[in-house]
């Protein structure tokens, strides 16, 4: 059996203002960060890592924020280096939700990047996309 991937469709909403809000949080976060405004830059951030995270389906959502849980434990509690050891408990638990966060947002939108550059150059090349070769393993015998 062959498969031809020409369209990878990772997202939940489709709705346009999406990007638009992503944009307009990242260039409010960095605008307001030169201007060493911190208080406009969160609300910046948080505003395009919604935009971000709302574009996604939840089990995309799910498996990047377990990634990012995991890495946060290793990082913070199981090995930490020399200046995470120090941390008190409390100090540790928000650096594994934050380290979680950050890395859903960041590899979320890596993600939708890829998609975006993946789909623009399987619709423009005259091969499509991705061929998939499946073979049988000889099916169900009775």
């Amino acid at each position: 059996m062959s498969y031809r991937v020409k369209r990878i469709d990772p997202y939940w909403f489709k709705h346009p203002v999406l990007p638009l809000v992503v944009f307009v949080g990242a260039a409010l976060a960095l605008g307001a960060g030169y201007a060493a405004k911190p208080a406009v830059a969160i609300v910046g951030a948080l505003l395009a890592a919604a935009g971000i995270l709302a574009a996604t389906r939840p089990a995309i959502t799910g498996t990047v924020m377990l990634l990012g849980f995991l890495g946060g434990l290793v990082t913070f509690v199981i090995s930490p280096n020399s200046s995470n050891a120090a941390l008190s408990a409390m100090q540790k638990a928000m650096s594994v939700g934050f380290y979680t966060l950050f890395y859903a947002v960041l590899t979320e939108g890596a993600l939708l990047l890829l998609a975006v550059i993946y789909n623009l150059f399987a619709a423009i090349s005259p091969i499509g996309g991705l061929s998939l070769e499946l073979e049988d393993e000889g099916g169900s015998e009775e």
